[in-house]
């Protein structure tokens, strides 16, 4: 008997399983291979992003693109319309469903029912399967097989490893963590709600989507007080349109770059693709661009926000919609990039990048809006330093510039490290230690892109990840749709292993 072990049961973990025992219920290894979900919460499917209650968080991604199964993407809009469709209080914006934005809490009873239905499926099949409630924090390599070790002191045997850990807390700011007044994370949420008093001026490490998540939570709550967001940069997300508009690019195509590569003799660069994409956008707008004007970086949020939503209610940022336009093609882009390339592009433009890739929901930016004209948020750039003031149990945020901010709490909002030594995981902690993981330079593990497996010194060939973990060889690993795709393409690389008899 075989074992697959999947360490994590939130979407990413359930979207391997039902994967898995898809794929295994079609082969002849059925009644020969078993698979171990490991989760330490009761309920799989939620995890910390889908596990929230709040009703401001919602999916960032239209409901069209959200199925748990690879091949079908529509199959959450069809759950959302047998369960109340658009009459429903959790489901946001006008048209069609497809073009819905949920809360993260329905699309995490969408994944849960579905692990509860597979589960069952699992059952009849007689395909042997165990759910153990335990917080993984080892492996250990066993002659060829390894040994999964618990908090709780369970060691499971397994064949493979697949690690679906999740977005990790960042470990930055640990000078800090002895005081009741900083929450280290916005998640569960019940920690800002608990710590956090009404007339409190909250300051907020960060100004993206999770920073966005915990000014929601706030004012769910009946927040008052004063809300102020803090990073480098001082960018907000851009804001997206009911419905992404549908363009065809002529100039930035997989082919143009591969051409330019054949034809020049030489490696891929990031400013011959920023060239591409500046001549996609003069064609596009059959003008010239302005392209300091475009840059967002340390702009008035109140001001750009403003602009975002009308361009959002006339049906959308043209910006925007050429970059929502490369969702598909832009991981092929980036694997085309060696290490030094990929560093030039997170420096240059990164950050402009993740404002026009990842936007907020429109209903969330009138939200913000609102708290922009009561003078109840501010966004501040140039964040340089933090302090505790001890005797007054307040800190303090220095700028740049020297301007000083004085908050009673503080969260930190800054998401999950790229960087695999900055994540608070003693799981991942161990095993770059032991060298069953391998940090890779620009994020996250080293990994062979084509199978998701792991590339260590000593991890062999039964070790799988995928989620924030790749987050540097991969690009999209905060969308679901795409740990969907990443899960299939894992499982398939399990399933030819057991197919060609190679374990490790």
């Amino acid at each position: 008997m075989k074992n697959i072990t999947i360490i994590g049961g939130g979407a990413c973990g359930t979207a391997v399983f039902i994967e898995l025992l898809l794929q295994i219920a079609a082969s002849e290894h059925s009644k020969e291979t078993q698979i171990t979900i490991v989760e330490k919460d009761e309920q799989l499917g939620y995890g910390l992003a889908f596990g929230t209650e709040q009703p401001g968080h919602l999916l960032n991604t239209q409901a069209e693109l959200m199925g748990i199964h690879v091949h079908e993407p529509e199959h959450f809009v069809e759950w959302i319309k047998q369960q109340g469709g658009k009459d429903r209080e959790d489901v946001k914006g006008q048209g069609k469903t497809e073009h819905t934005y949920t809360t993260r809490q329905l699309y995490g009873d969408y994944v849960s029912s579905n692990a509860t239905y597979y589960r069952k499926k699992a059952e009849e099949l007689s395909i042997p399967l165990q759910v153990i409630h335990a917080e993984a924090i080892d492996i250990q390599r066993v002659s060829d097989r390894y040994e999964v070790i618990c908090q709780d002191g369970t060691v499971l045997s397994a064949d493979f490893i697949v690690l679906a850990v999740g977005t990790p807390k960042p470990n930055n700011y640990k000078e800090l963590l002895h005081y009741p007044e900083y929450i280290d994370f916005p998640w569960p949420s019940h920690r800002i709600i608990h710590r956090v008093d009404a007339e409190d001026h909250v300051g907020i490490l960060g100004t993206s989507l999770s920073a966005i998540d915990a000014v929601m939570t706030l004012v769910d709550n009946g927040h008052g007080g004063s809300i102020s967001l803090f990073s480098p940069d001082g960018m907000l997300p851009k804001v997206q349109p009911q419905k992404n508009k549908d363009y065809q690019r002529q100039i930035l195509t997989i082919a143009n770059i591969h051409k330019g590569k054949r034809e020049k003799w030489q490696k891929v660069k990031v400013k011959e693709i920023f060239r591409l994409f500046q001549q996609e956008v003069a064609a596009y707008f059959k003008k010239g661009v302005d392209w300091k004007a475009q840059d967002r970086e340390k702009k008035p949020a109140d001001e750009l926000l403003e602009a975002d939503i009308s361009k959002a209610e006339r049906g959308g940022d043209d910006l925007l919609t050429l970059v929502y336009s490369l969702r598909y093609e832009a991981g092929t882009i980036w694997r085309m990039l060696d290490i030094e390339e990929k560093q030039f592009f997170k420096k240059w433009l990164g950050s402009n990048w993740m404002a026009n890739r990842h936007a907020m929901p429109l209903y969330n930016a009138y939200r913000l809006q609102a708290l922009f004209e009561e003078k109840k948020l501010k966004v501040y750039p140039g964040l340089k330093g933090v302090e505790f003031n001890n005797i007054n149990r307040s800190f303090t945020l220095t700028l740049e510039d020297s301007e000083e901010h004085q908050l009673d709490k503080l969260i930190n909002a800054t998401g999950s490290s790229s960087q695999l030594e900055k994540m608070d995981c003693e799981l991942v902690d161990n095993l770059l230690k032991k060298g069953y993981l391998t940090s890779y330079p620009v994020g996250g593990a080293l990994i062979d892109g084509l199978t998701m497996q792991t590339i260590s010194p000593k991890g062999g060939e039964g070790i799988y990840a995928l989620g924030h973990l790749v987050n540097g060889i991969m690009l999209d690993v905060n969308a679901v749709w795409f740990n969907v795709r990443t899960a299939a393409i894992l499982c398939e690389s399990i399933l030819s292993k057991l197919e060609n008899g190679r374990i490790s």
